[in-house]
């Protein structure tokens, strides 16, 4: 992956940690929660179309190769955390489950299902879909798809009820596909103009008006903020750092960053159970303390998870 999109992971990974750490006088960071969720289903669509594209245009991809190396990314990782949730909460085998193992859990519009065993699993429910209908996607990437996809979004933000966001907006495979298919056009557009010129002004812009964007959270609709707030933001962020010319993209490509960016997805799929674990064992200390300390131990953690992975994957 390109240095800087890599570091970027764990930048936007720990604002999502963030919205599940609360603690004495810190609360938990919701609009960092929204933000990297969108981010992930953005980058993701980006990358896939970089990665896969020009296969798909010279008819030499091939489906069954690409679904299994995404399984092989997510799934033995997502069963590790499904299990260690299970013998930690002793929770009986059910149908919910079940429903989990096999990432369906995002199907089903109810809070008890989609955020059932380890919650944020979710996420790979609803992004296997969109690995599923990836090439088809890019095969038809058209302005009217485009169009009708818009509209078809704006459609059901008008019409779904307010007690429905979160499943609907937040959660739903097909909604969340309006992300990674924006993140598909935003390839398309970097792969016609590879080579924009990009100042550290640009940058240090684009970082302003992300803060701002966290700071007007609060205030916004609720159904804007599952991801319409960022993607204004979101996706010229991408476009920038994807150039790694200004100097935040030299810090971003230095090792420390690569090699936390590398353990994003670990950290993203053991932090919420290990904060709630963390938070009810550790004894009461000051609260920059305690959120240095679950940091450190969730690092350690999802570093030892990779390199066990990494070299299963080897195998």
């Amino acid at each position: 992956m390109i240095g800087t999109l890599q570091s970027l992971r764990f930048i936007f990974v720990m604002m999502i940690f963030m919205s599940h750490f609360a603690y004495r006088d810190i609360r938990a960071f919701d609009a960092g929660g929204d933000c990297g969720v969108a981010f992930f289903f953005i980058l993701s669509g980006f990358v896939c179309s970089l990665g896969y594209g020009q296969r798909i245009r010279e008819g030499v991809f091939r489906y069954g190769d690409f679904l299994l190396k995404r399984l092989k990314k997510l799934y033995p990782l997502h069963l590790l955390c499904l299990l260690f949730f299970l013998l930690v909460s002793q929770t009986t085998l059910d149908l919910k489950v079940l429903v989990n193992a096999l990432l369906l859990q995002s199907w089903i519009p109810d809070s008890e299902w989609y955020f059932s065993c380890n919650k944020v699993s979710w996420f790979l429910s609803s992004l296997l879909f969109c690995y599923a209908v990836f090439p088809l996607a890019y095969r038809h990437l058209s302005k009217s798809l485009t169009l009708a996809i818009l509209l078809a979004y704006v459609a059901v933000c008008l019409l779904i009820p307010y007690n429905q966001v979160n499943a609907v907006l937040y959660v739903f495979p097909l909604v969340r596909f309006v992300d990674f298919y924006l993140g598909m056009l935003l390839c398309q557009f970097y792969e016609r103009k590879p080579h924009i010129v990009v100042h550290n002004g640009m940058e240090l812009l684009l970082i302003f008006l992300l803060m701002v964007t966290l700071a007007v959270y609060p205030f916004m609709d609720a159904k804007l903020c599952n991801a319409p707030l960022f993607w204004l933001v979101l996706l010229p962020l991408i476009l920038v750092f994807v150039q790694e010319n200004g100097t935040v993209s030299g810090l971003l490509k230095s090792r420390p960053m690569q090699f936390l960016g590398s353990l994003a997805m670990p950290i993203f799929l053991t932090h919420q159970m290990l904060i709630g674990i963390l938070l009810r064992r550790l004894p009461e200390m000051p609260t920059m303390v305690m959120l240095t300390v679950c940091i450190f131990i969730i690092l350690m953690i999802s570093w030892v998870v990779q390199i066990i992975f990494s070299r299963l994957l080897r195998l």
